[in-house]
């Protein structure tokens, strides 16, 4: 996907092209820009093919992202340079025919351009797959995909909200709609957004919204939804590939990977591709869910310090107020040649919108798995600041608390039962894993299922009880298993059979591995990914520390400890340490340019 940054003043020739080439620490893409009467505008070149900007008489017309064309054919896909896409939609929403809930599914960002008159129209997808962000000074007005490009654009970077950090650092994002700076905003997820032309500038007018993620659940039972979400992630993954012939895959020792396996057509060749530590539990079943899918095999090993290593790159790839340990591709896509492929497919997001992973569960002794029973106690506002309560400067906490309720409110408006739970997904920049689709899609075409419009409807529309225990995913999933019956998952359960014959497989599997790991039979890390568990005591990890928290005055007017601190002792946990590292890398960035 590509970038942008819109300027309602005129810009410098090549002012905004500078601004897009800073994200990126190498193969920075072909920029073009635009300039009128009605200001100035950077597009960078949209990976996917046929989603090229289009300039017209009228309008500029600019899409960002890969989403599927419901209303017509997907062809365009495997034609690079083309405006095909792009134009279908344009044609079809000067039409005034567009449905954005519908016609479109998956990741997207519109930005429509009047020549004439300087009005600027702005529309986001379902959950705000792709951040938008705004900053309006007067009349002028500025629009963007990159938090940190369009800040230095509108000469924002001094201007940073201390009390956004301190939520990035402890609660891993910046709740909505703040960003990390004073004057940025996010915009509203499924909404359509104009501003219109004054004498002095623009003026925003409200969001028209057109689609919500209201409590409504048209379906009779969990079977019935489960077929319409087999069938609708089936269309989604069809009219992608109905021109190819090769793409590739992440295959992991999980459920929803195989799950993409079964969906793709089998006349492709695809490739599975992993990430791992080393040849672990977690890649030999990979590999042999691979074999059983049919699938070649590729694994790609992270160095020990791999995510300490690409934290500078990953950080301005994926902005301020994103957590940057989540960009797992970044170091090893060109290895795999990810970036050749018409569609790399993965299995993000199933767990957040159709298992409840965001909803608080009862946990069982010692780790031991047991059934998911929602913890009805348990609140998602204060759980991580008041457990740092102390570290904290006590105006920043009232400040962080008050947002979070705030926010709490407007979710207990839309979502009267299941609040708690979409808390952290509506929008989805609320969740702290979205930082892997916006590494993923500047480095290659991404496409993500679990992102399309039937599986974002039907996980807002059914109850919880049908997601905990995987009740409505297995039933989607099931047929999909077959190729992969008798294969375990890597947490040493079965995913072709449902939650309570795995209560007894995966207790046994539990209690045998947590013995012989007592017994040292087994030793090292055997999941996917790297351990980030070694970060902190690894040598690397000490000389960033020491690199980053020279004289950083931002944090200290938020923590009553020094950074150093902070990062050495035991205030903040693991994950936290990282976000804290990584505000200390962007805040001395910012200072040096």
């Amino acid at each position: 996907m590509s970038d942008f940054i819109y300027s309602s003043t005129s810009k410098p020739q090549g002012e905004l092209i500078r601004h897009i080439h800073s994200i990126y620490h190498s193969n920075a893409p072909e920029v073009t820009e635009f300039h009128g009467e009605w200001g100035s505008l950077a597009v960078s070149r949209n990976l996917y093919n046929g989603f090229q900007p289009l300039e017209t008489q009228l309008h500029v017309f600019v899409l960002i992202g890969g989403p599927v064309l419901c209303f017509k054919d997907n062809l365009f896909l495997i034609n690079s340079n083309s405006t095909a896409g792009t134009r279908a939609i344009y044609e079809r929403y000067i039409a005034g025919l567009m449905q954005w809930d519908e016609d479109l599914s998956g990741p997207f960002l519109v930005l429509m351009i009047d020549k004439s008159n300087g009005q600027v129209t702005i529309v986001t997808d379902l959950m705000m797959f792709i951040p938008a962000y705004h900053y309006a000074q007067g009349g002028a007005v500025m629009l963007g995909t990159h938090m940190d490009a369009m800040a230095k654009a509108a000469y924002q970077t001094c201007y940073i909200d201390q009390v956004s950090l301190a939520d990035f650092i402890l609660n891993n994002v910046v709740t909505y709609p703040y960003t990390v700076y004073k004057n940025l905003r996010q915009l509203h997820p499924a909404a359509v957004q104009s501003f219109e032309p004054l004498n002095d500038g623009l003026r925003a007018e409200p969001p028209t919204v057109y689609w919500s993620p209201e409590e409504m659940n048209p379906y009779v039972n969990i079977d019935q939804a489960a077929v319409a979400l087999r069938e609708g992630l089936r269309d989604y993954v069809t009219r992608i590939t109905q021109g190819m012939n090769k793409v590739a895959q992440f295959i992991s020792a999980g459920e929803d990977s195989r799950a993409i396996a079964g969906l793709l057509p089998r006349r492709l060749k695809r490739d599975g591709v992993t990430f791992l530590d080393s040849m672990n539990r977690e890649g030999r079943i990979a590999r042999r869910a691979a074999k059983a899918y049919k699938e070649t095999f590729q694994a790609g090993f992270l160095g020990k310090t791999y995510y300490l290593d690409i934290l500078p790159e990953a950080s301005d790839l994926i902005g301020s107020g994103h957590q940057y340990v989540h960009a797992h591709s970044l170091g090893l896509y060109k290895s795999f040649d990810l970036d050749r492929y018409s569609a790399v497919f993965g299995g993000f997001l199933s767990d957040t919108l159709l298992k409840g992973h965001d909803v608080q569960k009862i946990k069982g002794y010692k780790g031991f798995p047991v059934p998911q029973v929602e913890n009805k106690k348990w609140s998602p506002i204060y759980s991580k600041i008041n457990s740092a309560h102390n570290c904290l400067i006590n105006s920043i906490y009232e400040k962080l608390k008050k947002r979070r309720m705030e926010h709490f409110q407007s979710i207990q408006n839309i979502r009267f039962s299941s609040y708690k739970e979409w808390f952290t997904i509506w929008p989805i920049t609320m969740h702290s894993t979205i930082s892997n689709l916006i590494c993923n899609r500047r480095l290659f075409r991404s496409y993500e299922p679990f992102m399309s419009k039937q599986a974002v409807k039907i996980g807002a529309a059914v109850p919880t009880s049908w997601k905990l225990n995987r009740r409505l995913f297995h039933h989607m999933a099931k047929p999909l298993f077959k190729p992969a019956k008798y294969l375990t998952h890597t947490q040493g359960w079965m995913p072709y059979y449902p939650w309570y014959a795995n209560f007894f497989i995966h207790g046994a599997v539990f209690t045998y591995r947590n013995l012989i790991a007592k017994m040292g039979l087994v030793k090292g890390y055997q999941g996917s990914f790297g351990d980030r568990q070694s970060f902190v005591s690894s040598d690397a990890w000490a000389v960033l520390v020491d690199k980053y928290t020279c004289g950083e005055e931002n944090i200290d007017a938020i923590f009553t400890k020094s950074a150093h601190q902070l990062l050495k002792g035991s205030y903040l946990t693991l994950m936290q340490k990282g976000n804290l590292l990584q505000t200390l890398y962007l805040l001395q960035k910012m200072k040096i340019e």
